[in-house]
């Protein structure tokens, strides 16, 4: 087993690439949120699912109190990463682009790793979320 390559290295290596992309670029990400929160195009399900998951990270109330050292603040950080991602999978590809005042290679990075967040979740919460912002049936 210690021979054999490890499957989730190069999706960690992309998430990583993506974090740090972010964090360089968290100024044009935090208009483009916003920018995305106000236009028409974007489905008002997903501004108000993304809406609701900003809410719960800021709110003091959590299913895993914050106390608890890393595992606390994990939840906090998921609920907001799943909202960034549920509003920019939301929108079409030419708003998002439209609305990006960044490098179109960090527009890029941050795409896939918004890709690869959604395939790493569990099925049925994919489907919940696909529900819930556009009313898609989680059983087809």
């Amino acid at each position: 087993m210690s021979g054999e390559p490890n499957r989730f290295a190069g999706g960690r290596r992309l998430v990583v690439a993506t974090l740090t992309g972010l964090a360089s670029s968290l100024p044009q990400f935090a208009r483009l949120v916003a920018r995305l929160s106000r236009d028409r195009r974007v489905p008002v399900r997903a501004k108000r699912l993304a809406a609701g998951l900003a809410v719960y990270a800021v709110v003091p109330l959590d299913l895993i109190p914050d106390v608890i050292p890393v595992v606390g603040l994990f939840d906090d950080l998921l609920a907001v990463v799943v909202a960034l991602a549920v509003l920019i999978e939301a929108a079409p590809d030419e708003v998002v682009a439209e609305h990006w005042d960044g490098e179109p290679e960090a527009l890029e990075r941050i795409l896939l790793g918004v890709d690869l967040l959604i395939e790493f979740m569990p099925r049925r919460v994919r489907w919940m979320i696909r529900w819930l912002v556009g009313g898609v049936n989680p059983r087809q």
